[in-house]
């Protein structure tokens, strides 16, 4: 069984969920504080964060929203501490301490006691890269959390 499949399935709703510059997708963020610096050109939601559309809900203790330098588009996403994110449509969810969606590369790196769901099946490891452009994903462990994959077979 090819587990890379429902990890790219996962991935490409995370890339409909964040690419809201260019395809003008409601994205709604509930957050206890939000601190905008126009300087800096970001802004950074903290304490219980729950962002959610039509496809995707996310949950992280922050999440910091950075624009590009002469242009108001995301550049982008950076969602840190306990992070959570379920897909509502296939089911599925994936969890981390740090998750960055860069939109200009079209990287995801999550980092961090990583675990991705899909049914009943589960990886684990220290880190996830999903290079979107070419459609491929590695998971990454450690020395001490090295990565393993748990397929049951529905």
């Amino acid at each position: 069984m090819n587990t890379k499949i429902p990890i790219f399935i996962f991935i490409t709703f995370l890339l409909t969920f964040f690419n809201a510059s260019s395809e003008n997708i409601k994205i709604n963020i509930i957050s206890d504080k939000l601190h905008v610096d126009m300087d800096e050109r970001k802004s950074t939601f903290t304490g219980n964060v729950y962002a959610h559309n039509t496809d995707l809900k996310v949950w992280s203790d922050e999440m910091v929203v950075n624009l590009k330098l002469k242009k108001d588009e995301i550049r982008d996403i950076i969602a840190s501490g306990n992070v959570k994110i379920v897909r509502l449509v296939e089911g599925g969810e994936i969890y981390g301490d740090q998750a960055n969606y860069s939109l200009e590369n079209e990287i995801i790196i999550i980092k961090g006691n990583v675990i991705v769901k899909e049914n009943s099946s589960q990886v684990n490891g220290n880190e996830l890269i999903v290079d979107l452009k070419n459609s491929s994903s590695i998971m990454v462990g450690s020395d001490s959390n090295r990565v393993e994959a748990i397929i049951i077979d529905n």
